[in-house]
């Protein structure tokens, strides 16, 4: 059975997985999902991109969110980026760092006139919304009406 806790994400969890799908289509080629990536300094560190390709020096965040971002989801989206920046400072290469959402809204809020999207401009991140099916939305967007935020 399913996990319905208010503040269960399984239903943003599947849909990253479908978003997922559509990345690899419109990238072109095969990027791993979760990989863990141990810090080439320090081993005992790791970092879990939802996207990255080391051939293709592609590294990926997905936001799984409909709707407005409260405190948390913007704090979410600027750990992705730091995370993107530390594996390129790490590595000591230029990657292609992308955000990809699936939510108009979303995009204006990360392309719009916040620290968060000026970051974003002036660390070369590209945006990518991707469509989703109305079903999916309306899945995504019941989760959060359930979900509970204890720090938002």
């Amino acid at each position: 059975m399913a996990d319905t806790k208010k503040s269960s994400s399984l239903e943003q969890q599947r849909a990253e997985d479908e978003i997922f799908c559509m990345v690899e289509d419109w990238l072109g080629c095969k990027v791993s999902r979760n990989p863990k990536i141990k810090m080439k300094n320090n081993d005992e560190v790791h970092i879990e991109p939802d996207f990255y390709s080391e051939e293709h020096s592609i590294i990926g965040e997905i936001f799984a969110h409909i709707g407005g971002n409260k405190r948390g989801q913007s704090t979410k989206i600027a750990k992705d980026i730091l995370k993107m920046l530390l594996i390129e400072k790490d590595r000591c290469k230029s990657y292609r760092k992308i955000i990809v959402v699936c939510d108009e809204q979303e995009e204006r809020t990360l392309s719009g006139k916040s620290a968060l999207a000026e970051s974003i401009r002036q660390f070369g991140i590209e945006l990518k919304r991707v469509e989703i099916s109305n079903e999916l939305r309306d899945t995504i967007l019941s989760a959060q009406n359930r979900q509970v935020m204890i720090n938002g």
